[in-house]
């Protein structure tokens, strides 16, 4: 981006280059496309340390995310999806999707439920893919917001989508809890996903396609969708918003374990605790670490060209999810899928988390690091120290010192203030005094400078002559 200034009476920086800006802000990529531009330093200045504060604040968009509490078996029975994706379609050279898109906003809300035609489909889809995972979980019900936003611009377009699931699951606990037998939780459901068009039917929209975003095209602009179809950009506006393999393909080893030991009391007997106190664990992935690696922003593209070029690209974040379970939680495997073994206490090995003893290991190794460190500088320093002592200016102890007045030498003028000089009878220093410093009343004058005499006084009163006159 360049820029020059104007030199007028309101100085002006004018940006020359057209520049895309991409936000997120609540869970949604906001881009703005700003061609030539004069503003004022001031706005310029405050656009700028709004913008920041505004970056600073914001949500991330996550791709996928998942929370479970399943503190209680009421809780755990409905789990919670949400699922965003943004697509962006770019029209720089113009064209039929640019005079579509330019300028449009558009939004569409669906709510459903059990009772909306076409739920059903939705239902048998989750299923299968649970199936297909080896989970023991069935769904029975579910609920669903489905909400697609669309925000036309000069060159570029985008849709914000997101869908949120509440599914009600049955089968997730394999095995209650007995004395010396941990209680197993089946999380294989985790990763479910589905790439089918799922269409509801709602007395507001008619009949409404919500998992894969070029249906949003094909209901509500169906020029886009002509120009999209049998392109590289159909194949990536299929891929279906229900998609949380990421976070199934996660092993929990790899997630971030933390315990709280003060426990709970309430609601745990369906799980064979008895009602007897229990510590609480938590899995949380979604962080980048030494155990999941670096999380990455999921981008796909596409270009294709109709009557124009166009380019379409899908953004959307990395997954996270935390899972929250009564009792001290242990992931295991049992044929050949992913299950978690509950105690109602911890083992005696309970300060060690999914990484071992790696937090407890780094803790007090950084403290004897820590330790080391300090005693090495401390060394160091006192060694430079006592190396450098005999250069150090200390001064003259006070002791071999002693007041004497101000030297008169200004003209005899003697200020309140005194001086210090050596208590010793070296001669030296008298050899030095000053002049001025001699007890004298009137003071003295160099050797061989004559001595003005006062001359006597004339008693005529008609005058004298000069001293040494003669008459010529």
């Amino acid at each position: 981006m360049f820029f020059h200034e104007k030199q007028n009476h309101n100085t002006e920086l004018c940006f020359l280059k057209n520049f895309l800006a991409i936000f997120i802000i609540q869970g949604r990529f906001i881009t703005a496309t700003i061609g030539s531009l004069c503003v004022k330093k001031g706005a310029a200045l405050f656009t700028v340390t709004v913008s920041l504060l505004i970056m600073s604040v914001v949500s991330p968009a996550y791709a996928a995310q998942l929370n479970w509490d399943a503190k209680t078996f009421e809780n755990a029975q409905m789990p919670k999806f949400t699922f965003q994706r943004t697509v962006f379609i770019e029209y720089k050279q113009g064209g039929a999707i640019a005079d579509a898109l330019r300028g449009q906003e558009y939004s569409v809300t669906v709510v459903a439920d059990s009772n909306t035609p076409g739920i059903q489909e939705l239902l048998d889809e989750l299923n299968l893919s649970l199936s297909r995972a080896q989970s023991s979980t069935h769904i029975t019900d579910i609920k669903i917001e489905y909400r697609a936003s669309l925000y036309g611009r000069g060159d570029n377009a985008s849709v914000d989508y997101r869908v949120i699931l509440t599914p009600t699951i049955e089968g997730f606990l394999i095995r209650e809890y007995s004395q010396g037998t941990p209680a197993l939780f089946d999380v294989a459901w985790r990763g479910i996903q589905t790439n089918a068009p799922i269409t509801l039917t709602t007395q507001e929209h008619g009949e409404i396609e919500i998992n894969q975003p070029l249906s949003f095209f094909k209901k509500y602009y169906p020029t886009v969708a002509a120009q999209i179809a049998g392109t590289e950009g159909e194949s990536v506006l299929t891929m279906g918003l229900i998609d949380a393999s990421g976070i199934g393909n996660q092993p929990l080893t790899n997630w971030h374990f933390l315990f709280d030991p003060t426990g709970i009391a309430a609601e745990t007997g369906k799980y064979g605790f008895s009602g007897d106190k229990v510590v609480v664990s938590s899995f949380t992935m979604g962080e980048s670490s030494f155990r999941e690696g670096q999380v990455r922003e999921k981008e796909v593209h596409a270009s294709f060209t109709k009557d124009a070029a166009y380019s379409v690209r899908t953004v959307q974040s990395g997954d996270s999810a935390n899972i929250f379970l009564a009792g001290y939680a242990s992931p295991d495997r049992l044929q050949d899928h992913e299950v978690v073994g509950v105690s109602a206490t911890a083992p005696t090995s309970a300060a060690q988390t999914s990484t071992g003893s790696f937090p407890v290991f780094i803790i007090y190794g950084m403290a004897g690091m820590a330790a080391a460190g300090a005693g090495g500088f401390f060394f160091w320093s006192n060694k430079k120290a006592k190396r450098e002592s005999e250069y150090i200016q200390t001064g003259i102890d006070p002791k071999y010192l002693r007041g004497v007045d101000t030297s008169e030498a200004s003209g005899g003028y003697k200020t309140n203030r005194g001086e210090a000089e050596l208590a010793t009878d070296d001669q030296g220093y008298k050899q030095h005094q000053s002049v001025y410093d001699q007890q004298s009343p009137r003071g003295s004058l160099p050797k061989d400078t004559e001595t003005k005499r006062d001359e006597p006084k004339s008693d005529s009163t008609r005058g004298s002559m000069p001293k040494g006159w003669k008459p010529s």
